[in-house]
């Protein structure tokens, strides 16, 4: 072994180029996630609970009757709390949460709605949010965007550099991410509804962070 290759050994290959890549790959959302809920006012805390509980009952047939199953729906935040805003009188005021998962994008608005409409004026429509029920496949297009991306990257600050890029040395993933589409809130309203549920796309990101070494071989 001659000096120069002892010299690698003991401190490892002599300089380099890190570079951060970014890719993004788009996705059509398949599933929608609704915040439904129930506000209701009454002289005790139970009158209160009563009719907000019959309220998500009705919401409950509704989406059952368009094939959500009872796996789909989950109770979210509830709570009471007396309001004494009426002057002379105070109401208690219950709210319950539900929140539902709905597979079919294309009828989601319609189901929402309806549901809406039989709770009566305590429902209540937090949000919706669009998600990619497998976001998989367009992570993966995401990461080999980001990977050229950094080899680009690499290559071009190599030639300003007046080297050629070796071996990889390291690679570390940064953030693989699905920004989720929301909608708004939505009040009980008294007669038949949808709500307006485009699925348009959703943008899937990847960040990769990767460390060259200097091709320093002789042709």
């Amino acid at each position: 072994m001659d000096g120069r290759d002892e010299d690698v050994r003991r401190r490892g290959p002599r300089g380099g180029v890190t570079v951060t890549g970014a890719g993004e790959a788009e996705a059509v959302p398949d599933r929608a996630v609704v915040d439904l809920g129930a506000e209701a006012r009454a002289v005790d805390a139970e009158r209160a609970l009563a009719e907000a509980g019959l309220c998500l009952d009705r919401m409950r047939a509704v989406l059952r009757d368009a094939g959500v199953d009872d796996g789909s729906m989950r109770t979210t935040q509830s709570s009471t709390w007396t309001d004494s805003s009426a002057v002379g009188s105070s109401r208690v005021v219950a709210r319950l949460g539900l929140q539902v998962t709905l597979r079919d994008v294309a009828t989601a608005g319609d189901v929402v709605g309806a549901a809406v409409v039989a709770g009566g004026e305590p429902a209540r429509m937090d949000g919706i949010r669009l998600e990619i029920s497998d976001p998989t496949e367009p992570r993966a297009r995401a990461r080999e965007a980001a990977w050229a991306d950094a080899l680009a990257r690499a290559t071009q600050w190599a030639t300003l550099a007046g080297r050629r890029l070796g071996e990889v040395q390291w690679v570390t993933e940064g953030g693989a991410d699905v920004a989720p589409l929301r909608m708004g809130r939505t009040t009980g309203v008294a007669k038949a509804m949808s709500v307006p549920v485009e699925a348009g796309q959703q943008t899937v990101s990847a960040d990769v962070t990767v460390r060259w070494a200097w091709d320093d071989s002789t042709d």
